[in-house]
This record gives structure tokens, sequence and C-alpha cells, in this order.
């Protein structure tokens, strides 16, 4: 893929995150429904992965094992599954503000397009 290409990828997964996470403090946090990356049934269980306190440094290695799972799936693909994943475990995390999990999510979205591409 063309840097140019990977940065206009990267532009709208961004941006559409950010409509999807809600520009006001005010806003829950809102997750999409969970779907193989695939198209499939059966949807990799990352939960316990993606609940590690470290997950952030894990995030290259975790788009690594789903591109290995999911060879003729798309990067856009991989990355926009893993937050979709990702952001349930933040959601259920009571000790965390929603700005908080806001945060959290654009942080682990951000490291997951940086990984990808």
């Amino acid at each position: 893929m063309s840097q140019a290409k990977g940065k206009v990828i990267r532009i709208a997964l961004v941006a559409s995150l950010a409509l999807a996470l809600g520009g006001g403090a005010a806003s829950a946090l809102e997750c999409p429904a969970l779907q193989s990356p695939d198209g499939s049934s059966a949807a990799p269980d990352l939960k316990g992965q993606l609940a590690s306190k470290d997950v952030i440094a894990q995030v290259p290695g975790i788009l690594g094992a789903l591109h290995q799972q999911f060879p003729s799936v798309s990067k856009p693909m991989l990355v926009n599954y893993l937050i979709a994943a990702y952001c349930p475990v933040v959601k259920a995390d009571a000790a965390l503000s929603e700005e908080e999990k806001m945060a959290k999510v654009r942080e682990f979205a951000d490291k997951a397009v940086s990984s990808a591409y």
C-alpha cells in the first residue's frame, strides 16, 4: 500500500472513530456490535488480552495474530474489529469516568491505526 493511501485510510478511520465516540463529555461511550472480521459467525475472543494492563504495547502482536487468522481481510477491517472488541472492555470498567473511557479508546485506536500502517 502506498504511503498516501495509508494516510487517507488512517484519516478516515480516526474521523469515523471520533464521530462514533461523540464530542461531548456528557456522552456515554457507545460500542459497535462485534462481528467477525471476515463476516463468519466465529469472532475471535480477545477479551483476556484486551483487558491486560499493558494492552497498548500488545496491539502490534494482536494485529499480527488477527492478520494470520484472517489473511484475506484488509488492514482497515482488522483495525475496526480490534477497536470494536476493545470498546466493551473499557465500557465495563466502572473505575473510569466517561471521559476517561473515551480517552482510552481513542489512545487504543491511535495505536491500532499506527501499528497497522
